[in-house]
């Protein structure tokens, strides 16, 4: 029944982004000068509510890899959040801009991992990955873009040191891509042992 679902989410994202020509994360090179602050625009109502239903999803089985829509019609991969045998990973937890109804194990690596994987492309800045952890149904709406940016900051540098980095920040374009856009779920299957 979730496979139903997110497949569903992602038809309806495909169907948006074929019938509008509005910008749905897609952005030209000009837009991808060093120092853009953000290049690509908020989500539209209807992509958010696709993205919440397949969050919602990817947290009933967390310890199981996942497959989101990139805003640009993509599938990709994020990695599962826990070992087998039930052992979370542990992290750092940020309270003040997460929402206290959020599953136990969701954390800000959670929400900069899933903002990530879901960049136009699986590149973008971190402006970008704070326009895309804003349409999570687990943060707190009114929460400061300074309070969201900082947060983001942490977690991108978190992440991007981990023995399987999903991230890697490019200095000279001054940009972070994703690693796992490439990945399959099947891939993530030998390491959640």
């Amino acid at each position: 029944m979730p496979d139903k679902e997110a497949n569903r989410a992602a038809k309806t994202l495909m169907e948006i982004k074929s019938n509008k020509s509005t910008n749905l994360g897609e952005r030209s090179e000009e837009s991808r000068a060093i120092n853009s602050p953000e290049t690509i625009n908020p989500c539209s109502e209807e992509i958010r509510t696709c993205f919440r239903r397949e969050e919602a999803l990817r947290y009933t089985q967390p310890n199981k890899a996942f497959s989101y829509t990139a805003v640009d019609g993509k599938k990709v991969v994020v990695a599962p959040l826990k070992k087998r045998g039930g052992k979370l990973f542990k992290r750092i937890c940020h309270y003040d801009i997460l929402k206290r109804n959020k599953p136990a194990f969701f954390t800000l690596h959670c929400l900069v991992r899933d903002a990530a994987a879901r960049l136009p492309g699986g590149v973008g800045t971190r402006d970008d990955v704070c326009v895309l952890a804003r349409d999570s149904q687990f943060i707190v709406e009114d929460i400061s873009d300074s309070q969201l940016r900082k947060a983001v900051k942490g977690g991108l540098d978190r992440l991007h040191y981990e023995d399987d980095p999903c991230v890697k920040y490019e200095k000279e374009r001054h940009q972070w891509t994703y690693l796992h856009g490439d990945r399959k779920v099947e891939d993530f299957e030998d390491d959640s042992t």
